[in-house]
């Protein structure tokens, strides 16, 4: 018989086999299901972000170019003259591009609306082999300065703002105030998968946009290596074209990095953390379907001592149990597949916020093999070792009719504990894992941000500059706009800042302050524009001093406030208040400090930064983000604030509309999908781990139940019985546990970029994981134990 014959003879006797077990069957491949299936879905994620080319031509030639600024670390960013200078002079990539983002006011054809812009030069769209799905793009004499003024558009605003119409080309946009001429629109599926996940709207040339052609615009920039160039060689170059172009005194080096890997590296450690915790959860399901089959053996024991006795070889008998064991992962691996593709998207939705701008995440050929191969592997990892036992059965015992169940009492009950001990120890990693995430958002959820975020709307306004284009004339529009809104009936208060807290927008930062009667500056601060009435409307206590009012406007005095922490470290023994600071906006007068608050938390997890408060109509700010307390549900008032809005420029229109405790929970996302995520794998973890502790010890008391007759008819107690069985299981347990806890303090290192104040080895979370998983444990025994003292002494001396 050809080995393809005898292959094919094991599957059809193993299909009949299984389908002669029906609920074990159904056990066995539900459980693998769940593992394969949840470890399949990952890898969806973990193939599209990290293994998956980018979708362009030649995508391992793309490198992204970033500069390290002294001290300051790495910066995403160039500067124009430096990209200037790499593109004229450069022989390692070609070609160069560079791209950047901006917000503008997009007014005509329709109601109008903030959106973000791209600016681009003619290459970036080149070195993506990006083609139009109407008209054309950008032309490198619309790329100079003084270039005629173009436009390309996305689809989305294409369909959303035009209805899809292609006789847009040629229509002119208005763009905070500058008209613009639509050339073309972009293909649906053009996205830039970075790690700013910004959707732009349409793109302008540089040259063309408000503040793209000034020596000091900074940009994204990307190249394609020439053929046989390395990445290490571009760097080299690169950092010696740059050198010349630096300013006196500014340290600065170039990086050069593939840019797939740039797009990653933010979401690389969380992906590969939850790859690693669903793999636990798959060796899991795997020891647990040993165990079933090592229990599926003890049964077949006879069956097997005849086969071996009547001339089947142990390799034979090897070959076929590890056939089933096959069959059974592959029909767990093809309703792990179905689960998968059912709970992909579920899932991408979940943790999208964690992961890059992605091209749409499918099933490819990578995650079918992947998922074939980790069938195969799975099936022959659980098979092998009940294969194995089972092939070495001692035949004499097993074909006399006492012997039957010792040898599994001997040698396949110390292998079924070992494996309840490695599921245990599995599943106290992920416990610790989820428990130490749990506790760091639970500090997360305590932090006192400074603020009260309760029935308070935030929305932004940011002003077209050509009709705005002085501090005057921005405070007069703001001041406008709060009278109007305050004047809303249920609205409370109204207060403004230029750079809010918890809403990415708070880069301002001075350096060398100088204080008057000191002699040396001292260090950095990051300061803030407001307009009265910002402090009571976020509830920020008033410590010392006075708020500003309505006569801190253009010509009175100078004055500023201070937050806590700038008073205790520069004022740290003497009183702040009156103290003037050299003011870097107004160069011929100090800013007196007039008022002291409270601390407010910019960043959930860092502690607050010396701030500076100006007043708006001192330092007019052209946009600005407007909060609004009201009495009751403050989305309510949207619409009537619009209204306000439109009521004084109708062409300034209000964006990012959101109540304050959204931006408060939207500060927390990326911790809440990490915990709940491992959670999900602990929980599964935690169910796989009790029903294998169950199935040994039920099948320990159905071993022993002859003896547990002769114990009862001596006169043995039901309790001692109990502790009996009891026992059996919760060693296993006790030693799984120690285990796990000790892996736990190797591999929870891995989670400290993720924790928020806890520690990595927290003896707390340790402690309540091991008695959390203890008591489980202890209820999955005593259920299982409790059938044995059930037994009839009388049926269980007949049992044999």
């Amino acid at each position: 018989m050809s080995p393809w014959e005898t292959c094919a003879q094991d599957a059809r006797y193993s299909l009949r086999q299984l389908k002669r077990n029906p609920g074990f069957t159904t056990v066995a491949v539900i459980t693998l299901a769940l593992g394969i299936g949840a470890t399949t879905a990952i890898f969806t994620v973990v193939n599209a972000v990290l293994l998956r080319p980018l979708p362009y031509p030649h995508p391992e030639a793309l490198v992204y170019v970033q500069e390290i600024l002294g001290d300051y670390g790495l910066n995403p960013f160039a500067w124009n003259r430096e990209f200037v200078a790499w593109r004229n002079q450069s022989r390692t990539l070609s070609p160069i591009a560079a791209y950047m983002d901006f917000a503008a006011n997009l007014t005509g054809g329709g109601e109008p609306e903030r959106i973000i812009c791209g600016m681009a030069t003619t290459s970036f769209f080149s070195i993506l082999g990006v083609r139009p799905a109407v008209g054309r793009l950008f032309l490198p004499e619309e790329d100079r300065p003084g270039g005629p003024p173009v436009v390309v558009l996305s689809e989305a605003l294409w369909k959303k703002r035009y209805g899809g119409d292609a006789s847009v080309i040629g229509r002119g946009v208005s763009l905070d105030g500058k008209v613009y001429t639509v050339v073309g629109v972009l293909p649906a599926t053009f996205v830039i998968p970075d790690e700013f996940k910004i959707q732009h709207a349409l793109w302008v040339p540089v040259a063309e946009s408000e503040t793209g052609a000034g020596p000091f615009r900074i940009f994204r920039v990307v190249g394609r290596l020439k053929p046989g160039v390395s990445v290490a060689t571009a760097r080299t170059e690169l950092d010696t074209i740059m050198q010349p172009t630096l300013p006196g005194g500014i340290k600065k080096s170039v990086v050069v990095s593939p840019w797939q890997e740039q797009i990653a590296q933010g979401s690389r450690l969380s992906l590969l953390l939850f790859m690693g915790a669903v793999g636990l959860l798959l060796l899991i399901a795997c020891v647990n379907v040993a165990n079933l089959l090592l229990s599926r053996a003890a049964a077949r024991q006879k069956e097997i001592a005849v086969r071996l006795t009547v001339g089947a070889g142990k390799t034979r008998i090897v070959r076929q149990l590890l056939t089933e064991s096959t069959l059974l992962a592959l029909l767990g691996g093809l309703l792990g597949l179905a689960l998968a593709h059912w709970g992909k998207d579920l899932l991408v939705a979940f943790i999208s916020p964690n992961l890059p701008a992605l091209e749409p995440i499918g099933l490819d050929y990578r995650v079918l093999g992947f998922c074939l191969a980790l069938a195969v592997g799975t099936g022959l990892a659980f098979g092998l070792a009940p294969a194995l036992q089972a092939s070495g059965i001692p035949l004499n015992e097993v074909l006399k009719e006492a012997g039957r169940s010792g040898g599994e009492l001997r040698s396949g009950m110390l292998f079924r504990n070992l494996l309840v001990i490695s599921e245990t120890a599995l599943a106290m990693v992920l416990l610790v894992g989820a428990g130490l995430l749990f506790r760091s958002f639970l500090r997360v959820l305590g932090l006192d941000l400074g603020f009260k975020p309760e029935h308070t709307l935030c929305l932004t306004i940011d002003l077209t500059l050509s009709k705005y284009p002085t501090p005057k004339d921005q405070a007069r529009f703001f001041e406008q706009v709060i009278q109007g809104v305050r004047s809303l009936e249920g609205v409370q208060s109204v207060g403004g800042s230029g750079m809010p807290p918890l809403l990415d927008t708070r880069s301002g930062m001075v350096t060398g302050l100088g204080v008057e009667g000191r002699s040396e500056a001292i260090g950095s601060a990051s300061f803030a524009t407001i307009s009265p009435g910002y402090f009571r409307t976020m509830r920020i206590p008033l410590k010392q001093g006075r708020d500003f009012g309505d006569g801190d406007r253009e010509g009175s005095p100078s004055v500023a406030i201070v937050n806590e922490t700038f008073a205790r470290r520069y004022f740290p023994n003497e009183i702040c208040l009156g103290r003037r600071l050299g003011s870097w906006v107004h160069r011929k007068d100090w800013l007196t400090i007039v008022g002291v608050v409270g601390d407010v938390r910019d960043v959930v997890e860092k502690d607050p930064n010396p701030e500076i408060f100006l007043p708006y109509m001192q330092d007019g700010e052209p946009s600005m983000t407007l909060f609004v307390r009201t009495e009751g549900n403050p989305r309510l008032w949207e619409g009537a604030i619009r209204k306000q809005v439109a009521s004084v420029d109708k062409d300034q229109p209000p964006h990012d509309f959101a109540s304050l405790e959204q931006v408060r929970e939207g500060s927390r996302t990326s911790r809440r999908v990490n915990l709940l995520l491992l959670s999900a794998f602990a929980g599964l973890g935690l169910i796989l781990a009790s029903v294998g502790i169950y199935g040994v010890v039920s099948y320990s008391v159905s071993q022993r139940t002859h003896e547990i007759g002769v114990r009862t008819a001596l006169g043995a107690s039901r309790g001692s019985i109990l502790r009996l069985m009891l026992g059996q299981g919760l060693r296993s347990a006790l030693i799984g546990t120690g285990a796990g806890l000790a892996a736990s303090l190797g591999v929870t290192r891995f989670l400290q970029a993720m924790l928020f104040g806890v520690k990595p080895a927290d003896p707390a979370t340790f402690l309540v994981a091991a008695l959390l998983w203890i008591a489980i444990a202890l209820l999955a025994c005593y259920i299982a134990a409790r059938r044995a003292t059930k037994v009839d002494p009388l049926v269980a001396l007949r049992y044999e």
